[in-house]
Protein backbone atom coordinates (compact mmCIF):
# COMPACT_ATOMS: atom_id res chain seq x y z
CA UNK A 1 0.00 0.00 0.00
CA UNK A 2 1.04 3.67 -1.22
CA UNK A 3 0.61 6.30 1.44
CA UNK A 4 0.81 9.93 0.62
CA UNK A 5 0.00 12.36 2.79
CA UNK A 6 -1.96 15.95 1.24
CA UNK A 7 -1.12 19.65 2.44
CA UNK A 8 -0.87 23.24 1.59
CA UNK A 9 1.18 25.85 2.23
CA UNK A 10 -1.82 27.86 3.45
CA UNK A 11 -4.01 27.49 6.70
CA UNK A 12 -5.68 24.41 7.30
CA UNK A 13 -5.61 22.92 4.17
CA UNK A 14 -9.17 21.66 2.43
CA UNK A 15 -10.90 22.12 5.85
CA UNK A 16 -11.95 25.56 6.16
CA UNK A 17 -12.82 27.00 9.95
CA UNK A 18 -10.46 24.57 11.47
CA UNK A 19 -7.29 26.74 11.65
CA UNK A 20 -9.40 27.33 15.14
CA UNK A 21 -8.51 23.97 16.33
CA UNK A 22 -6.56 24.19 19.90
CA UNK A 23 -4.31 21.84 18.40
CA UNK A 24 -3.60 23.28 15.28
CA UNK A 25 -0.28 25.00 14.04
CA UNK A 26 -0.93 25.30 10.51
CA UNK A 27 -2.30 28.39 10.73
CA UNK A 28 1.19 30.02 11.26
CA UNK A 29 3.21 26.88 10.57
CA UNK A 30 2.30 27.16 6.94
CA UNK A 31 5.06 30.30 6.62
CA UNK A 32 7.27 28.76 9.42
CA UNK A 33 10.41 27.17 7.31
CA UNK A 34 10.71 24.54 10.94
CA UNK A 35 7.17 23.51 10.60
CA UNK A 36 8.20 22.17 7.43
CA UNK A 37 11.61 20.36 8.45
CA UNK A 38 9.39 18.99 11.46
CA UNK A 39 6.76 17.32 9.59
CA UNK A 40 9.13 15.69 6.61
CA UNK A 41 11.19 14.01 9.92
CA UNK A 42 7.31 13.00 11.40
CA UNK A 43 6.65 11.79 8.14
CA UNK A 44 10.28 9.72 7.16
CA UNK A 45 9.97 8.17 10.76
CA UNK A 46 6.43 6.73 10.32
CA UNK A 47 7.90 5.75 6.09
CA UNK A 48 5.18 7.30 4.52
CA UNK A 49 5.54 7.65 0.24
CA UNK A 50 5.21 11.04 -0.42
CA UNK A 51 4.84 14.78 1.11
CA UNK A 52 2.23 16.17 -1.31
CA UNK A 53 1.42 19.52 -1.89
CA UNK A 54 -1.29 20.95 -3.71
CA UNK A 55 -1.67 24.44 -5.05
CA UNK A 56 -3.22 27.19 -7.11
CA UNK A 57 -2.44 30.96 -8.57
CA UNK A 58 -4.94 33.47 -7.88
CA UNK A 59 -7.72 33.95 -5.78
CA UNK A 60 -11.38 32.32 -5.11
CA UNK A 61 -13.54 35.04 -6.23
CA UNK A 62 -16.02 33.79 -7.61
CA UNK A 63 -18.59 32.85 -4.76
CA UNK A 64 -20.84 36.41 -4.83
CA UNK A 65 -18.48 37.76 -7.20
CA UNK A 66 -15.36 38.52 -4.78
CA UNK A 67 -12.58 37.03 -3.03
CA UNK A 68 -13.99 38.70 0.27
CA UNK A 69 -15.65 35.43 1.89
CA UNK A 70 -12.27 33.52 0.61
CA UNK A 71 -9.91 36.41 2.59
CA UNK A 72 -12.21 36.14 5.31
CA UNK A 73 -12.29 31.99 5.94
CA UNK A 74 -8.29 31.33 4.81
CA UNK A 75 -9.86 29.32 1.57
CA UNK A 76 -5.97 29.23 0.32
CA UNK A 77 -5.25 32.88 0.92
CA UNK A 78 -3.07 33.52 2.14
CA UNK A 79 -0.54 31.07 0.89
CA UNK A 80 3.44 30.97 0.03
CA UNK A 81 5.21 29.16 -2.87
CA UNK A 82 5.74 25.21 -1.76
CA UNK A 83 8.62 25.04 -4.40
CA UNK A 84 10.57 27.39 -1.86
CA UNK A 85 9.90 24.79 1.20
CA UNK A 86 10.99 21.27 -0.58
CA UNK A 87 15.09 22.14 -0.58
CA UNK A 88 14.63 22.50 3.36
CA UNK A 89 12.68 19.45 3.79
CA UNK A 90 15.21 17.37 1.87
CA UNK A 91 18.05 18.50 3.77
CA UNK A 92 16.21 17.06 6.94
CA UNK A 93 15.57 13.97 5.75
CA UNK A 94 17.00 11.10 3.42
CA UNK A 95 14.72 8.90 1.81
CA UNK A 96 10.70 10.96 1.81
CA UNK A 97 9.53 11.64 -1.28
CA UNK A 98 8.04 14.89 -2.48
CA UNK A 99 5.93 16.00 -4.17
CA UNK A 100 4.91 19.62 -5.68
CA UNK A 101 2.32 21.18 -8.00
CA UNK A 102 2.83 22.82 -11.32
CA UNK A 103 0.97 24.73 -13.86
CA UNK A 104 1.32 23.88 -17.33
CA UNK A 105 -1.17 27.16 -18.17
CA UNK A 106 0.89 30.12 -16.15
CA UNK A 107 4.61 29.03 -17.01
CA UNK A 108 6.82 28.43 -19.69
CA UNK A 109 7.97 24.12 -20.17
CA UNK A 110 11.58 24.94 -20.39
CA UNK A 111 11.57 26.51 -16.86
CA UNK A 112 9.04 23.87 -15.46
CA UNK A 113 12.13 21.70 -16.68
CA UNK A 114 14.79 23.58 -15.51
CA UNK A 115 13.11 23.81 -12.10
CA UNK A 116 12.26 19.85 -11.67
CA UNK A 117 15.93 19.14 -12.49
CA UNK A 118 17.10 21.25 -9.95
CA UNK A 119 14.91 19.77 -7.43
CA UNK A 120 15.60 15.92 -8.58
CA UNK A 121 19.58 17.10 -7.95
CA UNK A 122 18.81 18.66 -4.78
CA UNK A 123 16.45 15.86 -3.36
CA UNK A 124 18.62 13.07 -4.90
CA UNK A 125 15.87 11.96 -7.43
CA UNK A 126 12.76 12.23 -4.51
CA UNK A 127 10.70 14.88 -6.57
CA UNK A 128 7.11 14.33 -8.34
CA UNK A 129 5.61 16.88 -10.42
CA UNK A 130 1.89 16.85 -9.95
CA UNK A 131 0.85 18.44 -13.42
CA UNK A 132 -2.10 21.27 -13.51
CA UNK A 133 -3.55 22.84 -15.94
CA UNK A 134 -5.14 25.54 -13.04
CA UNK A 135 -8.53 26.45 -13.37
CA UNK A 136 -8.91 29.80 -11.52
CA UNK A 137 -10.07 32.61 -13.82
CA UNK A 138 -8.41 35.35 -11.16
CA UNK A 139 -5.16 34.15 -12.31
CA UNK A 140 -5.69 35.63 -15.62
CA UNK A 141 -6.67 38.76 -13.91
CA UNK A 142 -3.33 39.21 -12.05
CA UNK A 143 -1.37 38.87 -15.60
CA UNK A 144 -0.40 35.29 -15.39
CA UNK A 145 -1.52 34.52 -18.88
CA UNK A 146 -4.56 33.98 -21.11
CA UNK A 147 -7.74 31.92 -19.34
CA UNK A 148 -8.34 28.98 -21.99
CA UNK A 149 -11.70 26.13 -21.66
CA UNK A 150 -11.10 23.47 -20.19
CA UNK A 151 -10.08 21.04 -22.65
CA UNK A 152 -8.34 23.40 -24.17
CA UNK A 153 -6.33 23.43 -21.32
CA UNK A 154 -5.04 20.23 -21.33
CA UNK A 155 -4.66 20.67 -25.19
CA UNK A 156 -2.00 22.54 -24.27
CA UNK A 157 -0.75 20.85 -22.12
CA UNK A 158 0.25 17.71 -23.78
CA UNK A 159 2.35 19.33 -25.54
CA UNK A 160 3.78 21.16 -22.39
CA UNK A 161 4.71 17.54 -21.32
CA UNK A 162 6.31 16.88 -24.51
CA UNK A 163 8.44 20.01 -24.50
CA UNK A 164 9.20 19.10 -21.01
CA UNK A 165 10.07 15.29 -21.16
CA UNK A 166 12.31 15.83 -24.64
CA UNK A 167 14.31 18.74 -22.67
CA UNK A 168 14.87 16.02 -19.42
CA UNK A 169 15.35 12.64 -22.08
CA UNK A 170 16.79 13.63 -24.96
CA UNK A 171 18.79 16.84 -24.99
CA UNK A 172 21.71 15.22 -22.74
CA UNK A 173 23.22 12.03 -22.73
CA UNK A 174 24.18 10.36 -19.86
CA UNK A 175 27.82 10.74 -20.01
CA UNK A 176 27.79 14.32 -21.23
CA UNK A 177 29.40 15.75 -18.30
CA UNK A 178 32.91 14.81 -18.30
CA UNK A 179 34.74 17.04 -15.56
CA UNK A 180 37.82 16.17 -17.88
CA UNK A 181 40.97 17.88 -15.75
CA UNK A 182 43.38 17.53 -18.19
CA UNK A 183 41.62 17.97 -21.09
CA UNK A 184 39.96 21.02 -19.69
CA UNK A 185 36.48 19.63 -20.74
CA UNK A 186 33.48 19.98 -18.62
CA UNK A 187 30.73 18.99 -20.28
CA UNK A 188 31.21 17.38 -24.09
CA UNK A 189 29.21 19.69 -26.20
CA UNK A 190 28.87 16.54 -28.75
CA UNK A 191 26.41 14.96 -26.39
CA UNK A 192 24.55 17.54 -25.69
CA UNK A 193 21.70 18.83 -28.33
CA UNK A 194 19.09 21.02 -29.17
CA UNK A 195 15.60 19.47 -28.85
CA UNK A 196 14.41 22.07 -31.91
CA UNK A 197 10.45 21.84 -30.83
CA UNK A 198 8.33 24.17 -32.95
CA UNK A 199 4.53 23.26 -32.10
CA UNK A 200 0.96 24.98 -31.91
CA UNK A 201 1.66 26.16 -28.22
CA UNK A 202 5.46 26.79 -27.77
CA UNK A 203 8.53 26.93 -29.61
CA UNK A 204 11.84 25.37 -27.51
CA UNK A 205 15.43 25.28 -29.04
CA UNK A 206 17.02 24.50 -26.09
CA UNK A 207 19.69 22.75 -25.03
CA UNK A 208 18.55 22.55 -21.42
CA UNK A 209 20.39 24.06 -19.08
CA UNK A 210 20.62 20.83 -16.55
CA UNK A 211 22.52 17.55 -16.60
CA UNK A 212 20.44 14.89 -16.27
CA UNK A 213 18.99 14.11 -12.50
CA UNK A 214 18.88 11.01 -11.22
CA UNK A 215 15.25 10.40 -12.09
CA UNK A 216 15.55 12.46 -15.27
CA UNK A 217 12.03 12.97 -15.21
CA UNK A 218 10.27 13.60 -11.97
CA UNK A 219 7.25 11.15 -11.34
CA UNK A 220 4.08 12.37 -12.94
CA UNK A 221 1.19 12.38 -11.17
CA UNK A 222 -2.10 13.49 -12.25
CA UNK A 223 -5.52 14.11 -10.83
CA UNK A 224 -8.32 15.19 -13.57
CA UNK A 225 -11.33 13.49 -13.28
CA UNK A 226 -13.51 14.35 -16.14
CA UNK A 227 -13.28 12.50 -19.40
CA UNK A 228 -10.45 14.70 -21.03
CA UNK A 229 -8.33 15.03 -17.48
CA UNK A 230 -8.54 11.21 -17.63
CA UNK A 231 -6.87 10.64 -21.37
CA UNK A 232 -4.59 13.25 -20.13
CA UNK A 233 -3.24 11.17 -17.52
CA UNK A 234 -3.64 7.63 -19.60
CA UNK A 235 -1.39 9.27 -21.78
CA UNK A 236 1.03 10.80 -19.23
CA UNK A 237 0.81 9.74 -15.27
CA UNK A 238 2.73 7.31 -13.53
CA UNK A 239 0.27 8.24 -9.93
CA UNK A 240 -3.45 9.19 -10.83
CA UNK A 241 -5.08 10.60 -7.68
CA UNK A 242 -8.86 9.80 -7.51
CA UNK A 243 -11.49 10.87 -5.37
CA UNK A 244 -14.23 8.62 -5.38
CA UNK A 245 -17.30 7.98 -3.36
CA UNK A 246 -16.64 4.18 -2.56
CA UNK A 247 -15.04 0.97 -3.16
CA UNK A 248 -17.88 -0.69 -4.88
CA UNK A 249 -18.60 2.32 -7.93
CA UNK A 250 -14.96 3.41 -7.12
CA UNK A 251 -13.91 0.47 -9.12
CA UNK A 252 -15.97 0.88 -12.61
CA UNK A 253 -13.72 4.22 -12.36
CA UNK A 254 -10.90 2.82 -11.28
CA UNK A 255 -11.24 0.05 -14.41
CA UNK A 256 -11.85 2.74 -17.05
CA UNK A 257 -8.52 4.30 -16.30
CA UNK A 258 -6.23 1.03 -16.29
CA UNK A 259 -8.29 0.49 -19.44
CA UNK A 260 -7.24 4.17 -21.04
CA UNK A 261 -4.05 3.34 -20.07
CA UNK A 262 -3.65 0.11 -22.13
CA UNK A 263 -5.87 1.80 -25.18
CA UNK A 264 -2.50 4.37 -25.40
CA UNK A 265 -0.29 1.42 -25.36
CA UNK A 266 0.93 1.54 -21.68
CA UNK A 267 0.64 -1.38 -18.96
CA UNK A 268 -2.23 -0.93 -17.14
CA UNK A 269 -0.03 -1.79 -14.08
CA UNK A 270 2.06 1.29 -15.01
CA UNK A 271 -0.28 4.07 -13.31
CA UNK A 272 -0.55 3.83 -9.28
CA UNK A 273 -3.97 4.65 -8.60
CA UNK A 274 -4.56 6.19 -5.14
CA UNK A 275 -7.62 7.18 -3.67
CA UNK A 276 -7.79 11.11 -1.78
CA UNK A 277 -9.14 10.48 1.58
CA UNK A 278 -10.13 12.71 4.82
CA UNK A 279 -8.73 10.91 7.33
CA UNK A 280 -10.11 11.22 10.92
CA UNK A 281 -9.09 8.47 13.29
CA UNK A 282 -9.66 8.22 16.78
CA UNK A 283 -8.14 5.25 19.73
CA UNK A 284 -12.01 4.86 21.07
CA UNK A 285 -15.29 5.26 19.63
CA UNK A 286 -15.79 7.54 22.31
CA UNK A 287 -13.11 9.77 21.10
CA UNK A 288 -14.31 9.29 17.69
CA UNK A 289 -17.69 10.83 18.88
CA UNK A 290 -16.23 13.72 20.37
CA UNK A 291 -14.02 14.38 17.36
CA UNK A 292 -17.17 14.16 15.08
CA UNK A 293 -18.99 17.18 17.31
CA UNK A 294 -16.06 18.96 17.34
CA UNK A 295 -15.90 18.73 12.95
CA UNK A 296 -19.26 20.31 13.15
CA UNK A 297 -18.33 22.78 15.39
CA UNK A 298 -15.62 24.05 13.47
CA UNK A 299 -17.03 24.35 10.00
CA UNK A 300 -17.22 27.14 8.39
CA UNK A 301 -20.19 26.60 5.35
CA UNK A 302 -19.42 30.08 3.97
CA UNK A 303 -15.48 29.05 3.44
CA UNK A 304 -16.59 25.70 1.75
CA UNK A 305 -18.75 27.85 -0.43
CA UNK A 306 -16.05 30.20 -1.74
CA UNK A 307 -13.74 26.86 -2.47
CA UNK A 308 -16.16 24.58 -4.44
CA UNK A 309 -17.66 27.80 -6.13
CA UNK A 310 -14.33 28.56 -7.34
CA UNK A 311 -13.07 25.27 -8.17
CA UNK A 312 -16.67 24.62 -10.32
CA UNK A 313 -16.15 28.30 -11.79
CA UNK A 314 -20.00 28.62 -10.99
CA UNK A 315 -21.48 31.37 -8.47
CA UNK A 316 -23.80 29.19 -6.52
CA UNK A 317 -24.97 31.91 -4.82
CA UNK A 318 -26.65 33.39 -8.09
CA UNK A 319 -29.19 30.91 -9.11
CA UNK A 320 -32.15 29.60 -8.01
CA UNK A 321 -32.18 26.50 -5.71
CA UNK A 322 -34.04 24.31 -8.17
CA UNK A 323 -31.48 25.18 -10.96
CA UNK A 324 -29.90 21.89 -12.44
CA UNK A 325 -26.24 21.82 -12.12
CA UNK A 326 -25.17 19.99 -15.58
CA UNK A 327 -27.12 23.00 -16.68
CA UNK A 328 -24.57 25.52 -15.36
CA UNK A 329 -21.30 23.67 -14.68
CA UNK A 330 -18.38 25.73 -15.67
CA UNK A 331 -15.27 25.88 -16.89
CA UNK A 332 -12.99 25.15 -13.58
CA UNK A 333 -11.99 21.89 -11.85
CA UNK A 334 -14.82 20.09 -13.62
CA UNK A 335 -13.58 16.83 -10.69
CA UNK A 336 -17.06 17.97 -8.53
CA UNK A 337 -19.35 17.66 -11.27
CA UNK A 338 -18.30 13.97 -11.55
CA UNK A 339 -18.00 12.89 -7.91
CA UNK A 340 -21.59 14.35 -7.66
CA UNK A 341 -22.76 11.95 -10.96
CA UNK A 342 -21.01 9.23 -9.21
CA UNK A 343 -22.45 9.84 -5.57
CA UNK A 344 -26.07 9.55 -6.84
CA UNK A 345 -26.33 8.87 -10.59
CA UNK A 346 -29.68 8.80 -10.72
CA UNK A 347 -30.11 12.07 -9.06
CA UNK A 348 -30.78 15.67 -10.68
CA UNK A 349 -28.49 17.38 -8.43
CA UNK A 350 -29.57 21.05 -8.20
CA UNK A 351 -27.66 24.04 -7.14
CA UNK A 352 -29.61 24.09 -4.22
CA UNK A 353 -28.72 20.23 -3.25
CA UNK A 354 -25.25 21.28 -3.72
CA UNK A 355 -25.50 24.80 -2.05
CA UNK A 356 -26.49 22.10 1.24
CA UNK A 357 -23.83 19.52 0.61
CA UNK A 358 -20.83 22.02 0.39
CA UNK A 359 -21.86 24.25 3.03
CA UNK A 360 -23.83 22.22 5.98
CA UNK A 361 -21.63 20.00 8.48
CA UNK A 362 -22.73 16.73 8.86
CA UNK A 363 -20.95 14.51 11.16
CA UNK A 364 -18.55 11.99 10.08
CA UNK A 365 -19.83 8.30 9.98
CA UNK A 366 -17.83 5.26 9.78
CA UNK A 367 -18.00 4.10 6.22
CA UNK A 368 -19.42 7.45 5.05
CA UNK A 369 -18.73 8.28 1.01
CA UNK A 370 -15.17 9.78 0.58
CA UNK A 371 -14.18 9.74 4.35
CA UNK A 372 -12.09 7.73 6.27
CA UNK A 373 -13.68 7.96 10.27
CA UNK A 374 -13.55 5.94 13.26
CA UNK A 375 -11.55 4.47 15.14
CA UNK A 376 -7.93 2.55 13.87
CA UNK A 377 -9.55 -0.83 13.62
CA UNK A 378 -12.63 0.87 11.68
CA UNK A 379 -10.56 3.13 9.48
CA UNK A 380 -8.19 0.37 8.46
CA UNK A 381 -10.60 -1.97 7.68
CA UNK A 382 -11.83 0.57 4.86
CA UNK A 383 -8.26 0.79 3.80
CA UNK A 384 -8.72 -2.72 2.59
CA UNK A 385 -11.77 -2.49 1.34
CA UNK A 386 -10.73 -0.02 -0.63
CA UNK A 387 -8.09 -1.92 -1.85
CA UNK A 388 -9.81 -4.73 -2.43
CA UNK A 389 -13.00 -3.75 -4.18
CA UNK A 390 -11.80 -0.54 -6.19
CA UNK A 391 -8.20 -2.04 -6.70
CA UNK A 392 -6.23 1.40 -5.69
CA UNK A 393 -2.81 1.13 -4.77
CA UNK A 394 -2.90 3.34 -1.94
CA UNK A 395 -4.20 6.84 -0.52
CA UNK A 396 -3.54 10.31 -0.68
CA UNK A 397 -4.32 11.23 3.25
CA UNK A 398 -6.20 14.16 3.60
CA UNK A 399 -5.69 14.78 7.95
CA UNK A 400 -8.59 16.44 9.57
CA UNK A 401 -8.08 18.62 11.60
CA UNK A 402 -4.96 19.37 10.20
CA UNK A 403 -2.20 19.08 13.21
CA UNK A 404 -3.68 16.28 15.11
CA UNK A 405 -5.17 14.34 11.79
CA UNK A 406 -1.29 14.22 10.72
CA UNK A 407 -0.37 13.19 14.37
CA UNK A 408 -3.19 10.47 14.36
CA UNK A 409 -2.19 8.87 10.75
CA UNK A 410 1.64 8.51 12.06
CA UNK A 411 1.13 7.77 15.63
CA UNK A 412 -2.45 5.42 15.28
CA UNK A 413 -2.49 4.25 11.95
CA UNK A 414 0.71 4.02 10.30
CA UNK A 415 0.77 1.49 13.28
CA UNK A 416 -2.55 -0.39 12.84
CA UNK A 417 -1.34 -1.08 9.34
CA UNK A 418 2.47 -2.25 9.64
CA UNK A 419 0.88 -4.40 12.13
CA UNK A 420 -1.70 -6.16 9.73
CA UNK A 421 1.11 -6.20 7.28
CA UNK A 422 -0.31 -3.71 4.54
CA UNK A 423 1.99 -1.02 5.42
CA UNK A 424 6.20 -1.05 5.21
CA UNK A 425 7.86 -0.92 8.51
CA UNK A 426 11.30 0.71 6.88
CA UNK A 427 12.11 1.88 3.65
CA UNK A 428 13.48 -0.64 0.99
CA UNK A 429 17.76 0.38 0.92
CA UNK A 430 17.42 -0.38 -2.85
CA UNK A 431 15.19 1.70 -3.35
CA UNK A 432 16.80 4.92 -4.21
CA UNK A 433 14.26 7.03 -5.90
CA UNK A 434 10.91 8.19 -5.93
CA UNK A 435 10.38 6.41 -8.89
CA UNK A 436 11.59 2.82 -7.68
CA UNK A 437 9.78 3.42 -4.71
CA UNK A 438 6.90 2.85 -6.63
CA UNK A 439 7.49 0.60 -9.69
CA UNK A 440 10.67 -0.83 -8.21
CA UNK A 441 14.57 -1.19 -8.28
CA UNK A 442 16.29 0.27 -11.90
CA UNK A 443 12.51 1.20 -13.20
CA UNK A 444 12.99 3.22 -15.72
CA UNK A 445 11.56 6.71 -16.52
CA UNK A 446 8.47 5.36 -19.09
CA UNK A 447 8.06 5.55 -22.50
CA UNK A 448 6.54 8.65 -24.03
CA UNK A 449 3.15 8.32 -25.74
CA UNK A 450 3.57 9.54 -29.77
CA UNK A 451 1.50 12.56 -30.37
CA UNK A 452 -0.56 10.21 -32.75
CA UNK A 453 -2.08 8.00 -30.09
CA UNK A 454 -3.43 11.15 -28.22
CA UNK A 455 -7.04 10.92 -29.81
CA UNK A 456 -9.31 9.37 -27.63
CA UNK A 457 -12.60 8.09 -28.77
CA UNK A 458 -15.49 10.60 -28.71
CA UNK A 459 -17.78 11.02 -26.30
CA UNK A 460 -20.72 12.18 -25.56
CA UNK A 461 -20.27 15.99 -23.62
CA UNK A 462 -22.39 14.74 -21.13
CA UNK A 463 -19.68 12.35 -20.06
CA UNK A 464 -16.97 14.84 -20.55
CA UNK A 465 -16.48 15.87 -16.64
Amino acid sequence: MHLNLFTQCSPSPQFKGFWRHPADRSATGYRDLGYWVELGRRLEAACLDALFFADVHGTYDVYQGSWRAAVRHAVQIPSIDPLLVLPAIAATTSRLGLAVTYSTTYHAPYECARVFSSLDHLTGGRIAWNIVTSYLRSASANGLGSYLDHDERYDRADEYVEVARRLWEESWDDDAVRRDVAANVFTDPDRVREIGHDGRWFSVRGPHQCEPSPQRTPVLYQAGASGRGMTFAARHAEVVFLTMAEPASGASQVARLRAEVAAHGRDPRSVKALQGSMVMVAPTRAEARRRAEEYVALWSGEGQLAKWCGWMDVDLAAYPDETPVAEIAGQGSQSFVGFLRRLGPERTWTVGDVRYLVATARRPRTGAPVTLFGTVEQVADRMEEWCAVADVDGFNLIPCPTTQGIDDICDLLVPELQRRGLFRTAYDPAERTLRERYFGAGAPVPARVPARDTQAPAEPAAARG
